[in-house]
């Protein structure tokens, strides 16, 4: 596989090494003038001919990375959440927001233990960084995370606030077939760029139509690419009928 990447920041330097760290990636090209790793699968280059995947940290403004994959057909993945409605029709696949609020926590929804159906009440949450909260919804997340006040920022959707380095997705539901709790926790800069990596493998396979669009479509594609990956995902069931 041909991956091409856009990568600056801590995210784009850590997603790098987990494809270097992968026997897929055949050849990483950096497209930017900035930072390079030190492999010998890594070339810089502006050509994005041949690739399978671009992958961007950001660094790059969309609108130009949207350009120039298009013209090699190339699927474009991109870390930051950015609305569709700034950015325009486009050609392929153009997907934004691979990050750990706007999709791991979805993709955890497509483990065999969640699932939910129409019967179940679902909680999603997920940690960012910022000064902890004193009061709101107690939420559980896997160690070394723990239990953390959340505040709900839409409908059954929460965010924690953490201010260390450790970061944290679960997702809570509850039905007939009892309470099932899966989450993960993790280094918060590996936990995105591993996020990241795993929406760049689900596109390169295929896993995306043409257009501006989240990661929403392909949650069960991205859970299965981030498991291959090594996130260790921890699981808690209930007995249907347990209160509690």
């Amino acid at each position: 596989m041909r991956i091409a990447l856009d990568a600056d920041s801590e995210v784009g330097q850590r997603v790098a090494r987990i494809f270097l760290g992968d026997d897929r990636c055949e050849t990483l090209v950096m497209i930017n003038s900035g930072w390079v790793p030190a492999d010998s699968r890594v070339v810089s280059s502006r050509d994005l001919t041949g690739s399978d995947v671009v992958v961007s940290d950001g660094t790059t403004p969309l609108t130009s990375l949207i350009g120039r994959s298009s013209v090699a057909n190339v699927p474009l993945v991109t870390w930051p959440d950015i609305p569709a409605s700034t950015l325009g029709p486009a050609s392929i696949p153009v997907i934004v927001g691979a990050n750990v609020g706007s999709t791991l926590a979805d993709s955890l929804l497509s483990h065999p233990s969640s699932q939910p159906t129409r019967d179940d009440s679902v909680q999603v949450a997920w940690t960012e960084p910022g000064k902890p909260q004193r009061n709101g919804t107690p939420i559980p997340f896997p160690d070394p995370v723990g239990m953390a006040w959340s505040e709900e920022k839409a409908e059954g959707r929460f965010v924690a606030n953490r201010d260390d380095e450790w970061a944290g997705v679960t997702t809570i539901v509850e039905g007939p077939q009892g309470k099932r709790i899966v989450g993960v926790a993790d280094h918060g800069a590996h936990l995105e760029a591993l996020t990241l990596a795993a929406v760049a493998f689900a596109a390169a396979n295929g896993s995306f139509d043409p257009g501006i669009q989240s990661t929403a479509t392909a949650r069960e594609a991205i859970l299965s690419e981030a498991r291959n990956l090594e996130l260790d995902v921890a699981v808690w069931r209930s007995i249907p009928g347990q209160k509690g």
